[in-house]
């Protein structure tokens, strides 16, 4: 049930990037009643067909499709703004100043984050599931006798190009993450084709990810390069929800660290801070001896007793259903 929740905020996600752009191209053209001069047949007969929906949903439907804009890096539903805290930390650094209201837009992914820790990444994030495809590319590789490279890379390079993506806004003045950040590129070049048919460089970059994605290393750059994804780990790293494991119940059969596709350990209690709680390795454990738990920080090492006699829980656990 967990990991069809995920799957379903994954897809909505990565459809919301769709149909944003796409009601905010349809807002111009209502607005400029031009929606007749769509060029193209296949476009012109997705925007009629987007009017048709539209309008039999809502009688203003300029005020319907200006409900919905941006992507995951920034956006608006009904008014209420969110942004990403990374696109909140690029214009500080970049000279753009201070914000009330851009700070106030970050505040419900931090606050999700402190909580729950690096869920944006395993379960909001559109470059995530695309990423996670990719590990199956290579399972399929590997059953067809192509054995991809496992190259190892240091977790701290995501944190250095956090730490230099700051300086090059800074020195040049510009959103430098922006050029780096997938989600945020991934945004851009849908917008590109969306309104002109045609994509950016960017495309290239994201294509290369997933080269080496595919090729190098399993989850490479959430693991090592996003700046994105070090930024979320500093802001969970006293989160209060984590995966626990119960040894009473655990075999350990290792099936737990083989699903988890950042190189963690949950078999032996190692699940830091750069885990996503996406719920894989509860998921994959066929004895239950993982769960979702509140815990607070500094009395996780102590958490569960290894026999029933002297358990003493200090957290309260969530069904995996």
């Amino acid at each position: 049930m967990v990991q069809a929740i995920r799957r379903t905020l994954q897809v909505t996600v990565l459809t919301f990037m769709v149909v944003a752009p796409v009601l905010g191209l349809y807002d111009i053209l209502i607005e400029n009643y031009r929606i007749q001069q769509v060029v193209g047949s296949t476009w012109q007969g997705i925007f009629y067909w987007v009017d048709n929906t539209v309008r039999s949903i809502s009688s203003s439907p300029e005020r319907f499709a200006d409900n919905f804009k941006g992507s995951t890096w920034s956006l608006s539903l009904w008014g209420f703004n969110i942004t990403d805290p990374l696109a909140f930390v690029g214009i500080l650094a970049s000279g753009g100043g201070f914000y009330l209201d851009l700070f106030i837009s970050i505040l419900p992914l931090v606050i999700l984050t402190v909580l729950l820790g690096r869920v944006f990444c395993g379960w909001l994030c559109p470059m995530h599931l695309i990423f996670e495809l990719n590990g199956k590319i290579r399972g399929i590789l590997g059953w067809l006798g192509i054995r991809p490279l496992n190259i190892s890379f240091g977790r701290v390079n995501k944190y250095v190009i956090l730490v230099v993506g700051c300086l090059f806004s800074m020195a040049l003045g510009i959103q430098f993450f922006t050029f780096i950040y997938p989600p945020a590129i991934l945004n851009r070049e849908l917008i590109h084709l969306i309104y002109f048919g045609s994509v950016g460089v960017g495309i290239v970059s994201l294509g290369f990810v997933m080269f080496m994605e595919v090729s190098l290393s399993q989850r490479v750059w959430c693991r090592s390069f996003c700046p994105g994804g070090a930024l979320w780990s500093l802001l969970g790293v006293w989160r209060v929800v984590t995966v626990v494991r119960d040894p009473a119940l655990c075999d350990n059969c290792g099936d737990c660290d083989r699903a988890c596709e950042f190189g963690l350990s949950p078999m032996k209690d190692e699940v830091t801070m750069e885990c996503d709680n996406c719920g894989r390795c509860i998921a994959h454990c066929g004895r239950n001896g993982l769960a979702y738990a509140f815990s607070l920080p500094w009395r996780r090492r102590n958490i569960i007793s290894s026999t029933e006699k002297d358990r003493k829980p200090r957290l309260k656990l969530i069904s995996k259903k």
